[in-house]
């Protein structure tokens, strides 16, 4: 956990090292997908790896920000994955996964504490931008400032 801070209000530009890791994200996920060993452990190491799109994306500083996060300086905040990290899991496990599609998916959006409460009180059918519309919680592209909920 952390807190919002002026740089949440800034535009994202993405690292110069992000391409590699996710590339990297990319071979881990593939080899796990093909690995014969027992599901609760190849689960828990695919999850890890969705993580990792995360950390590699902005961490606590990612590309989607919520408009609470961006004007209340000092708030506590989470990472909050759009699509539910279970769905992109079961993803992984289907014969032959779009990792590509799925690593995309794995992004996060930067969110309040009472927003992240309030998304996981929202209808378990509704996944991405649908979830956070039914949350009524505003989310920015930081990358160029557009409104996408």
């Amino acid at each position: 956990m952390s807190q919002s801070k002026l740089k949440h209000q800034q535009r994202f530009i993405e690292s110069a090292d992000t391409s590699q890791r996710l590339a990297d994200i990319r071979m881990l996920l593939s080899t796990l997908c093909q690995l014969d060993i027992g599901l609760a452990v190849k689960k828990r190491m695919l999850v890890h790896g969705l993580w990792q799109v995360a950390m590699a994306t902005g961490n606590f500083c990612a590309r989607y920000r919520s408009a609470a996060v961006m004007k209340t300086v000092g708030v506590k905040i989470r990472r909050d994955h759009i699509y539910k990290k279970e769905a992109l899991v079961a993803k992984l496990l289907a014969p032959n996964p779009n990792i590509e599609k799925i690593i995309e998916r794995a992004r996060c959006c930067i969110v309040t504490i009472k927003e992240h409460d309030r998304l996981h009180d929202v209808d378990e059918s509704l996944d991405g931008w649908d979830r956070y519309r039914a949350a009524g919680i505003v989310v920015y592209d930081m990358l160029d400032g557009s409104k996408i909920t």
